[in-house]
């Protein structure tokens, strides 16, 4: 039964740290998303500074976040003159996946949000 149980062993826990690992990975993907929307219902307003959609972003992904530093990225710009367009938000965050044993990777975990520009 011992040797059955080390055969065993290592295969539960390539499992189980895959598991884990899915859980952040879905979990921070799911809170950088949420920042896209913050950022882009902030951005849809003419007032809007560049640092405060930043500052809005870095707010909403603080605690959520490893070491990953926020990119946050405006197209086609800040909604100042262009009333009624849309502007899109992406927010770009590095993050790292490591199950041991099988996997060591550094991937980006990407969000988008649309709106259209308000007075």
């Amino acid at each position: 039964m011992l040797a059955e149980f080390a055969l065993i062993l290592p295969v539960l826990l390539m499992v189980l740290f895959g598991i884990i690992q899915f859980g952040i990975t879905f979990s921070r993907a799911q809170a950088v998303e949420a920042a896209a929307r913050e950022g882009g219902r902030l951005a849809s307003l003419s007032s809007t500074s560049q640092a405060d959609i930043q500052g809005r972003v870095d707010a909403t992904l603080a605690g959520t976040l490893g070491d990953g530093v926020p990119t946050v990225v405006l197209e086609p710009g800040l909604c100042a003159g262009r009333e009624g367009e849309s502007v899109t938000v992406t927010v770009s965050v590095p993050h790292h996946i490591a199950i041991p044993l099988v996997l060591d990777r550094e991937m980006t975990l990407t969000g988008h949000a649309m709106f259209r520009c308000e007075a």
